[in-house]
């Protein structure tokens, strides 16, 4: 009694659990652009500086920079991926205009180093103090006698290497900090609370109209470009703390010099494109042609800042290699026929398993459905793009699943014709037929497996969704259903060969 009430059970919350689900299961598939519409483009990178080699850094942060600039334009949920060692693949879904994105995202990442403009010539005023304050990160020296402008006075003293590194005071001011990168204040040694917090208000006040007219917040004067930078010159270092820290080497020294001379105790926002990675703040006259940017960075924050810098200093240059479109009409036209097509084969499929194999063929035809379900909800998971060569790979691991069930009822039906008792078949079978559902299903997994590592582009979506398919089907239509089949042999629910789709006259004599 127990097992069927345990049989019951896990039929009643899985088709609860499913039908409550389901809906917004569905609704939550990303689709991708050959059933969405949109269009695909593989760029070849290479550096616009002759002599130059593509680095994985700057072709990593130009995917990322690319992927934004999409975001920028609209585009819906852009897969971005690198190939080899200069190729990057675009998929784009949903856009309106194709030829504007075209466009935009072929341009050379811009990496400028920005001033306030002409105000910052005037001197420090209290606002451009609370404005390095927010941005919370301090450009030091990493040239021991560069101290000019430091001694002016003892307020200025405080942006020196070590009374950076060892005072965190400001950093209790973080929860009033923009979007602007992290790191430690330095630039006064008073309590500039109150006054963040009422430029934080008028910010407030600000309308969105405002932002949009001026993408550069008031940086308007460019000191410095990606060009005025060593290529790869910007590493990842710790300090003596262990805190993370930016250092950049420079092409002109003397340039460097005459920039942070001019802008001491003021800020320098570090922008790629229209985009504010981070401000810190000048702390002193600059020699040496090399500097550090410090703060309480993350490894990650780090990294990037880093990556962004080295590519600013070599840009690289995208010529389209292959380019695919898809119209919206097109793709839904394709999705529609997809999907019909996949109902009708499933539901025949569901048929033919009930027909063949009376019982167990229902619970075969109920753990696909459960297999189904949790292959989707994968998707949803892992944010996975599904697309036509994943829906192909999709029912081919139904027809996997199918098969392993067809194995197992056809090795329990043959022990059955033998003369053995339903409790011996049902073991004899499954039994023997373990190994050859496991060997089908891990021959195909390692094939996908395979493709997915010496692939690209669909041959990778297609081994990817075919080997997430494999491990589902192992769960349901081999552990679960042989489980739910067990409970009711076990519980002599299932006391005739005819519950197995056996006819009396095909038993032999033991």
């Amino acid at each position: 009694m127990k097992r069927i009430v345990s049989f019951i059970v896990i039929v009643l919350v899985s088709i609860g659990v499913m039908v409550w689900s389901t809906p917004n299961l569905l609704n939550s598939v990303r689709l991708g652009l050959d059933l969405k519409g949109g269009f695909e483009i593989l760029y070849e990178a290479s550096p616009m500086t002759g002599g130059a080699e593509v680095s994985r850094e700057s072709l990593n942060e130009t995917a990322r920079s690319l992927e934004k600039r999409v975001d920028a334009l609209g585009g819906s949920e852009p897969e971005i991926t690198t190939e080899g060692t200069n190729r990057i693949r675009l998929r784009i879904a949903g856009v309106t205009d194709e030829k504007a994105v075209r466009e935009r995202i072929k341009e050379p990442a811009n990496l400028t180093f920005r001033s306030l403009g002409a105000s910052s010539d005037a001197g420090t005023t209290e606002d451009k103090t609370d404005a390095a304050a927010e941005d919370k990160v301090a450009v030091e020296s990493t040239d021991s006698t560069g101290t000019e402008g430091a001694a002016d006075s003892k307020d200025a003293a405080a942006g020196t290497k070590e009374n950076t590194v060892t005072d965190k005071a400001a950093d209790t001011d973080k929860a009033a900090d923009t979007d602007a990168a992290k790191g430690t204040e330095t630039s006064t040694g008073t309590d500039k609370a109150a006054d963040t917090d009422a430029a934080d208000t008028d910010k407030a006040a600000g309308t969105e109209k405002d932002a949009a007219a001026d993408p550069y917040q008031g940086f308007t004067k460019i000191e410095l470009t990606g060009q005025d930078f060593k290529p790869n010159g910007a590493t990842v270092q710790p300090d003596q703390l262990g805190n993370l820290m930016i250092s950049i080497e420079l092409n002109d020294a003397n340039k460097f010099a005459d920039v942070t001379g001019r802008l001491i105790g003021q800020p320098m926002a570090i922008f790629l494109d229209d985009e504010l990675l981070s401000a810190p703040t000048v702390q002193q006259r600059i020699t040496g042609g090399t500097a550090q940017i410090t703060g309480d960075f993350t490894r990650e924050e780090a990294q990037n800042l880093r990556d962004t810098i080295n590519l600013g200093a070599l840009p690289l240059q995208l010529t389209e290699k292959y380019s695919q479109s898809v119209g919206a009409t097109l793709g839904q036209l394709s999705l529609d026929q997809t999907l019909k097509a996949g109902i009708v084969g499933s539901i025949i499929i569901l048929i033919f398993m009930i027909f063949m194999y009376r019982i167990p063929g229902l619970i075969a035809a109920f753990c696909l459905i459960i297999h189904t379900w949790g292959t989707i909800l994968i998707f949803i998971w892992a944010d996975i793009t599904l697309t036509l060569p994943g829906i192909a790979a999709f029912i081919l691991g139904i027809g996997m699943a199918v098969d392993a069930n067809i194995i197992t009822y056809e090795r329990i039906k043959e022990e059955m014709r033998s003369g053995k008792s339903i409790l011996s078949a049902f073991r004899a079978g499954s039994k023997s037929s373990f190994r050859t559902v496991m060997d089908a299903q891990i021959t195909t997994l390692i094939a996908g497996a395979v493709m997915f590592w010496l692939g690209t582009g669909s041959v990778r979506g297609f081994a990817l969704v075919l080997m997430i398919d494999i491990v589902t089907s192992i769960i349901t239509n081999v552990f679960l259903s042989r489980y739910l089949l067990s409970l009711l042999v076990k519980a002599k629910s299932l006391n005739k060969p005819g519950y197995f789709g056996v006819k009396g006259s095909e038993i032999r004599e033991l």
